[in-house]
């Protein structure tokens, strides 16, 4: 049997050091899967836990995708208040002014 070329030398080494890379890699992602599962979920805020002021009344509820359009009343006039769908965060409110 013939020793080995040098070539032949340099690809081993190549492998050898892909495979090294490719064995750090899928343990980074499965120290990813880990972390992702092991952390605690957040809790969605209630919806209408702070949303409308005191006095104010609930119109109309309308759900677009993953959005929640409040349309609110009160004794400040009317507003639009926009909520994710996911989590219960306030996206925006929108102040509607009477003609």
């Amino acid at each position: 049997m013939l020793p080995p070329s040098k070539g032949y030398r340099g690809w081993r080494a190549v492998v050898i050091i892909l495979g090294a890379i490719n064995l750090i890699a899928f343990g980074a992602v499965i120290a990813a899967m880990i972390a992702r599962t092991t952390r605690p979920a957040e809790q969605p805020a209630p919806f209408l836990a702070n949303v409308p002021a005191k006095g104010q009344l609930v119109e109309s509820v309308n759900l677009d995708a993953n959005r929640i359009l409040l349309r609110l009343s009160g004794a400040e006039g009317q507003e639009i208040v926009v909520l994710d769908a996911n989590t219960g965060r306030l996206i925006g409110r929108i102040r509607l002014q009477a003609n």
